[in-house]
């Protein structure tokens, strides 16, 4: 070895052994390490979450939004700025032909349209928040499968009767659930009863500030609705509780989250037993927002009026309910028109 003077002068090397549980931790560290490496953060991703907080979306469908746009990213590894009009054609195609449930069956046209109707709220949402990412929305030419208006599933005026009689066999949640069932009768979506608060209520209106259709919106009570209403207001002030402006409307009896606001899927399970305590099979809060709608059309309430009451922004979403009016009405025309009166 050739001596170098520059070197005389450095401090020796110190081994400073490692027992066997520092060597187990560098190791663990390196592994750690070559993890975080080897899964870098999908920035995609990222955009998606940030579009599901920034939306006013109702639980179920920010969890359809969130399978659909997962989906569409586990199909193609392209960034939104390298997507064109062909590649959402191509994943349409992709869920018509390839896409099964877990039954083993081909997807609805139903089923194909929410996926393209979440890639379409995203795409235009990321177009006017990105646009230095993404300039030209991709979903433009994407057409939806065509599919026909489901039916109302209104419930008739004997199922009414015995939801009103099922209240009666309730114990605890007996007058909860009835100011519930009152609410729902008025057209109110589940998600919309989660956010209502106390304050919400000033003895005759309900005040809805965040829809689904981001649009505030007023909803009158009938006078048997408002009592029942109060009456269970007036219930938990003299059981103790400190009822403000900002106390929830509906609370939960559930032992983990008694007092606490009644949630969505508590809101579910309320109505579930109720159908189940009426005989109605699958009852769920939908069907009386169907049965209210259908209702406003045949005491003559004009479309239009009812729409804004109901919140419907879709003039051909809320024609499913115009059908059976205009049925009742021909039907009435013509007994007027042979002299006879209608059964």
């Amino acid at each position: 070895m050739v001596n170098n003077p520059q070197f005389d002068n450095l401090p020796p090397i110190k081994l400073i052994p490692l027992n066997d549980e520092a060597v187990s931790v560098v190791q663990q560290q390196g592994r750690r390490s070559a993890t975080k490496t080897s899964l870098p953060t999908d920035i995609r991703w990222v955009k998606v979450l940030e579009f599901l907080r920034s939306n006013n979306l109702a639980p179920n469908s920010r969890k359809l939004y969130e399978r659909e746009l997962k989906r569409f990213l586990g199909w193609t590894q392209l960034h939104y700025h390298e997507l064109r009009p062909r590649h959402l054609g191509l994943y349409k195609e992709y869920l018509r032909d390839e896409v099964k449930t877990d039954s083993g069956k081909p997807l609805s046209k139903s089923s194909i349209n929410a996926g393209a109707a979440a890639l379409k709220s995203f795409f235009k949402w990321m177009c006017y928040t990105y646009p230095d990412i993404i300039a030209t929305n991709p979903t433009l030419g994407i057409k939806l499968e065509k599919v026909p208006l489901p039916p109302a599933q209104s419930l008739t005026d004997e199922q009414m009767e015995r939801v009103w009689s099922a209240l009666e066999l309730l114990g605890e949640t007996k007058q909860r659930d009835t100011a519930l069932v009152h609410i729902l009768i008025h057209g109110l979506r589940a998600g919309e009863i989660v956010q209502l608060n106390v304050g919400s209520f000033d003895g005759k209106l309900l005040f809805l500030p965040n829809t689904k259709t981001n649009e505030p919106r007023l909803v009158p009570l009938r006078s048997e609705s408002r009592d029942v209403l109060e009456a269970y207001l007036q219930s938990r002030s003299e059981q103790g509780e400190d009822l403000t402006s900002l106390s929830p409307l509906m609370i939960s009896h559930h032992a983990s989250y008694k007092g606490e606001r009644l949630s969505y899927h508590g809101i579910y399970f309320a109505v579930e037993k109720i159908g189940e305590l009426a005989g109605i099979e699958d009852l769920h809060p939908h069907q009386f927002r169907h049965t209210y709608a259908t209702d406003l059309l045949l005491l003559g309430v004009d479309p239009s009026h009812a729409r804004k009451l109901t919140g419907h922004q879709s003039e051909k979403a809320f024609r499913r309910y115009t059908l059976r009016s205009e049925q009742e009405a021909a039907i009435a025309a013509y007994y007027r028109a042979i002299g006879e009166e209608a059964e």
